[in-house]
């Protein structure tokens, strides 16, 4: 039986008053840490954890000292609270959802001495299986969190080594065309709450948290087949243009 680990490491060291209570009961769950001066240099040795059990009683307490009261994580730990029993003692959170950018981006934004964090892992395996090595890396600043892997890296080696020039696709011959950008969506709510003023479009307040909620929930809806077939007809097309001009 094979064991599949990713070791990870976070740099650079995070300033320790930078991190919340709740934040740093978190981040020591998850990751191994070591003093570095007056900051936390956190790493795992086989991978971050995704569950983490807090007492309740402990999770009260730091809700209840927590200066970033609408932050995420609050919101995320108060929720999981209210959906324990009466007789629990400990509280299980599942961080699948809420992984550690979602922790590490807002300490980075209130931290001057941060303007990003990189979060490095391998990927390794006990037996020497094709599917078991490689690596990640996660670049999180205050308004971005960015990710690339090895797989990434070989597609688009594979396109370089088949196209040259041409191979700067960001999938070895796949091509994105559309994107769903929420700063744009709320843009456009602006817009439609000016051109609607005086109605009850026009008199509500859109939460960034409401965008999201929308974006995932009209993605599935969408059936674009017959825009993508003539996106690719138009593809077709101008390669036979481009093969008709080469060989002219």
């Amino acid at each position: 039986m094979a064991d599949y680990h990713s070791p990870t490491v976070v740099r650079p060291s995070i300033p320790a008053v930078a991190i919340t209570p709740l934040e740093l009961a978190l981040l020591t769950a998850m990751f191994e840490h070591e003093p570095d001066g007056d900051a936390l240099y956190f790493f795992a040795t086989e991978g971050a954890s995704s569950s983490v059990s807090l007492d309740i009683a402990e999770a009260k307490t730091l809700l209840a000292a927590e200066t970033i009261v609408e932050g995420e994580i609050a919101v995320f730990v108060r929720d999981r609270l209210a959906q324990a029993g009466p007789d629990d003692v400990e509280l299980e959170l599942d961080l699948s959802d809420l992984d550690e950018t979602h922790i590490f981006q807002p300490i980075v934004r209130r931290c001057d001495a941060l303007d990003h964090v990189v979060i490095t892992s391998a990927w390794t395996c006990t037996k020497m299986r094709p599917d078991g090595f490689g690596g990640s890396v996660t670049v999180v600043t205050a308004d971005h969190v960015l990710w690339s892997s090895t797989n990434e890296m070989e597609a688009q080696l594979l396109d370089c080594a088949d196209y040259g020039d041409l191979g700067c696709a960001p999938g070895h011959g796949k091509h994105p065309v559309l994107a769903l950008d929420e700063a744009e969506i709320r843009s456009m709510v602006a817009d439609i709450q000016q051109a609607y003023e005086g109605t009850d479009a026009a008199g509500v307040t859109v939460s960034d948290d409401q965008i999201r909620q929308a974006c995932i929930a009209l993605i599935p809806t969408l059936h674009l087949d017959e825009q993508l077939r003539g996106l690719e007809f138009s593809a077709a097309m101008a390669a036979i243009r481009l093969a008709r001009v080469a060989t002219a």
